[in-house]
């Protein structure tokens, strides 16, 4: 049980009487004080008390707060709408508040939601008076702007006594996990294919001819084609013998590398280099399976975390709950990661580096490493200068100092034959990606 503002004040009121009526020698002001804690004694009595003729239990000395008898009589129950959503997508809940107890309860309700999450609509904190035997439900909308695991719950009730002087509290521990994936952008063309596809059924289109589903070119009949292949139309226009080439149908194995080390957070919260990056590499993966690419994944920061290359749905789901729990820290340089990975990659694959390139005294040897292994690199670098700047933690001197020496390593980048891209905030990532590839 513990005191409310009210009830300090009051015991506050009626000490002060009884203090000034023992200066004054005043008796009448010491018997109104003596009422007072009289008065205060008998409901903290009544509150710590109020229930047991109802449930027919015994408050025991050893007994949990949580489990006395004014609180046991309630439970909570939880449902939301989805487990899974992506970022700025929103969840509804509906938290239903049930009391036991043939008494009225006066209760302040909050059903906890992480700090992130804004309340879109409804509330998760309601004041209320609760009947006996009766049930209600609080509804909300959560809007999600950020990727990750999160939790809502406990619930955490408070049950105030009839003149508002002392209340009991309790968390009911009624959780719901959900879990919101990085938002993506759609890409019409990622400018990106390897130059040693695999050949497989149903794979996708590498503007080579070959057999294939897609059309491609015509050229003049020779003997031993397929008379299937013979376009007609063609044949009576130019009184030749053409037949329709297709493009050959292929699979690229796509490896995408995400930084989050710590230095990838500088920033605000919802605007700092691994947001940037997550949400890059769930629209690349989303790409990449719908050409039905082979796509692998490595996320390092504190270690290294890696998926491995996989097509189809399934591949994508993983890849993006794995990009969901990224978190920034450690510091693990890129050669560690190159050095880990190489022997495991096709000669030719796509590597598509996500990092702010700060921090990293490994990076030119890196991506010296993987030119000399004949590897198609591209490089988006959001850069954590940009996203310092627009907050006003770095001033215009700083800002030019540091970008000129950005620039210089970026340089230094592409006279290794890799293509590289300073990604800025407000850059859409087709944009940076034909800007990155020359288009």
């Amino acid at each position: 049980m513990a005191w409310s503002r009210k009830s300090a004040m009051f015991a506050s009121l009626a000490t002060a009487l009884y203090l000034l009526g023992l200066v004054l020698r005043n008796s009448q002001l010491v018997t109104v004080a003596v009422v007072f804690l009289s008065f205060l004694t008998w409901a903290a009595l009544r509150a710590a008390h109020a229930d047991v003729a109802a449930t027919g239990r015994r408050i025991d000395e050893e007994e949990d707060s949580e489990d006395a008898p004014t609180l046991a009589s309630l439970s909570a129950m939880r449902k939301v709408s989805a487990a899974r959503i992506f970022e700025d997508g929103e969840i509804q809940v509906t938290l239903r508040l049930q009391n036991h107890s043939p008494l009225s309860k006066i209760l302040e309700v909050k059903d906890t939601v992480p700090e992130v999450m804004r309340i879109k609509e409804g509330a998760n904190y309601i004041l209320m008076e609760l009947g006996p035997r009766r049930e209600t439900l609080i509804e909300y909308t959560v809007e999600c702007p950020l990727r990750g695991f999160y939790t809502l719950g406990p619930v955490s009730i408070r049950v105030q006594d009839p003149f508002g002087l002392f209340h009991n509290e309790k968390e009911i521990h009624v959780y719901d996990d959900f879990l919101v994936f990085p938002k993506t952008e759609d890409l019409k063309d990622a400018f990106v294919k390897s130059r040693v596809p695999k050949i497989f059924t149903g794979a996708v289109n590498i503007r080579q001819p070959g057999e294939g589903s897609n059309f491609y070119n015509l050229r003049e009949y020779i003997p031993g084609d397929a008379m299937r292949k013979v376009n007609w139309k063609a044949y009576a226009r130019s009184g030749k013998m053409m037949v329709n080439e297709f493009e050959r149908d292929a699979v690229s194995d796509i490896i995408i590398i995400v930084d989050s080390r710590a230095v990838a957070e500088t920033g605000p919260v919802s605007r700092n280099s691994l947001v940037y990056s997550t949400r890059a590499a769930a629209s690349l993966a989303q790409f990449f399976l719908s050409r039905r690419d082979s796509v692998g994944l490595v996320i390092y920061g504190s270690d290294i975390n890696s998926v491995d290359r996989d097509t189809g749905k399934k591949q994508l789901y993983v890849l993006l709950t794995k990009l969901a729990g990224a978190a920034a820290k450690g510091n693990t340089p890129l050669q560690v990661v190159t050095n880990r990975i190489m022997p495991h990659i096709n000669k030719g694959s796509p590597i598509i580096i996500l990092s702010p390139l700060e921090g990293d005294p490994t990076l030119i040897n890196a991506v010296r490493d993987f030119r000399a292994r004949e590897f198609d690199v591209t490089v988006l670098s959001p850069s954590s200068l940009e996203f310092e700047f627009d907050a006003k933690r770095l001033d215009r001197t700083g800002y030019e100092v540091l970008k000129t020496e950005r620039d210089i390593l970026m340089t230094e980048i592409r006279g290794l034959g890799a293509f590289v891209m300073d990604w800025e905030p407000d850059m859409l990532l087709s944009t940076a990606l034909a800007g990155a590839r020359g288009f």
